[in-house]
């Protein structure tokens, strides 16, 4: 009896779902249904800001909440494609930058539109939105490096962008409030170039991020090339000759500065140990002391980072003394066939270089002055080079090589006897006392 009971319950509560099914699906069919946070779109606003340049800011956000009249089936067919809903504002008319309070339509998905399905209520009844004169500037692309670090021995030797500026577009409200368009590198221990793609962010003056929700940019990243190079100290040199009675071991030589920093490749700068600036003859040096400035020019494939591009050079020779001589000790070599020379130089200014004990020994008889003339081959007066000898003195010098003596080539003609032995000239001269002595020389 007990089990007949718990059947006829069961098939009581089976009775009464069908009913209710029965009343909702066929006695009554329709019904309401209220749907919340249906977004708002803007109709046109693609010809506003491209016709009319403006651009729409306030009002992106809002939602609408509408309920909706209809059969029951085609209502939660709609509760199922809720997302598909949208209130549409129509923009195309608009012409000026200011506030608009406008009405919209509400668009239902394609597969509930010729249901029956009515818009009892909604809420709020029209769309509050701002718009705005929209503008496109050029951003200056900046770097922070300040996260950057390299490895000893190296250094950042410049950044690079592969874009300069990023357009931006937008309400001129917000733009014009942009500075940079900002990126910001971490790195550490860098010992190579390296090229990293990053976002960037806008900042106004204070440094501050700018909203960017009502913004455009033409591109989103940024490729940042770090430049790393090594450095190295390479010393500076002058080569010295030795000449004009100094050796190399008598300069005293300093350079400022005494070395630079090169940059570049670690294969080309292992082989860079010095850089010679230039030459030095200490024939050539008049005084004891020269100084002097060299451009300073760097290897190939390097980069002088210290800025310096000349140096100066200052040579002091140590314990040597200078003076002039004259000499008048003057003899030919290599004389013409057929030509006699005769110098009408009779001294030369000699300008040597000796050791503080030699300097005072050494006079005019220490002196030869020996002129070439291979290359003179024809009769005339010439000024022609010659060396200086300084006999006796094997650690003094001559100054200087620019020594000449004018020089006259005759041709050679045979001598005739004059037929007497009186002198052809007679010179007298004043002297002190009263009585003349004469010497002659006599022809045979």
């Amino acid at each position: 009896m007990k089990k007949n009971k718990i059947f006829l319950l069961i098939i009581s509560l089976m009775a009464a779902s069908i009913l209710w099914i029965y009343v909702v699906t066929v006695v009554n069919p329709e019904g309401n249904r209220t749907i919340t946070g249906i977004p708002v779109v803007f109709s046109g606003e693609d010809v506003l800001r491209e016709d009319q340049s403006l651009i729409i800011t306030g009002g992106r956000t809002a939602t609408v909440t509408a309920e909706f009249h209809g059969k029951n089936a085609d209502l939660n067919k709609l509760l199922q494609q809720q997302d598909e809903i949208t209130a549409v504002v129509d923009v195309t008319r608009i012409r000026t930058a200011k506030s608009y309070t406008m009405s919209y339509d509400l668009n239902l998905p394609n597969s509930v539109q010729d249901a029956g399905i009515t818009v009892t209520s909604r809420s709020p009844s029209s769309i509050t939105f701002e718009v705005q004169k929209q503008v496109s500037m050029p951003i200056e692309i900046r770097g922070d490096f300040t996260g950057v670090s390299v490895a000893e021995g190296y250094m950042l030797e410049k950044t690079s962008f592969d874009y300069d500026v990023v357009q931006v577009t937008g309400p001129e409200s917000v733009v014009s409030t942009i500075d940079c368009a900002q990126v910001v590198i971490t790195r550490t221990n860098l010992d190579k170039t390296v090229t990293d793609t990053v976002p960037f962010t806008l900042c106004d003056k204070d440094g501050n991020a700018v909203d960017t929700a009502n913004l455009s940019m033409d591109i989103s990243t940024v490729d940042v090339t770090l430049n790393v190079v090594k450095y190295k100290d390479v010393a500076l040199e002058v080569e010295i000759l030795d000449g004009g009675g100094a050796t190399s071991k008598d300069a005293k030589v300093t350079i400022d500065p005494e070395s630079i920093t090169l940059s570049g490749d670690s294969t080309v700068l292992d082989a860079i140990n010095k850089i010679t600036l230039g030459t030095i003859d200490l024939a050539d040096m008049e005084s004891n002391t020269l100084t002097q400035s060299f451009d300073i020019i760097i290897p190939n494939d390097t980069k002088n980072v210290s800025g310096v591009d000349q140096a100066n050079v200052t040579v002091t020779i140590r314990n040597k003394e200078t003076a002039v001589i004259r000499a008048t000790n003057i003899a030919f070599i290599h004389e013409p066939e057929g030509l006699t020379a005769t110098s009408m130089t009779k001294q030369v200014q000699v300008l040597i270089r000796a050791s503080t004990a030699d300097i005072s020994k050494i006079t005019s008889n220490n002196l030869r002055v020996v002129a070439d003339l291979s290359d003179y081959t024809t009769a005339g007066t010439n000024t022609v080079p010659v060396t200086i000898y300084i006999d006796g003195f094997p650690d003094a010098g001559v100054i200087g090589d620019e020594y000449t003596i004018v020089v006259t080539l005759a041709e050679k003609t045979d001598e005739k006897n004059s037929g007497t032995n009186l002198p052809a000239q007679i010179d007298l001269y004043a002297t002190q006392g009263n009585k003349y002595e004469f010497l002659f020389i006599t022809k045979g």
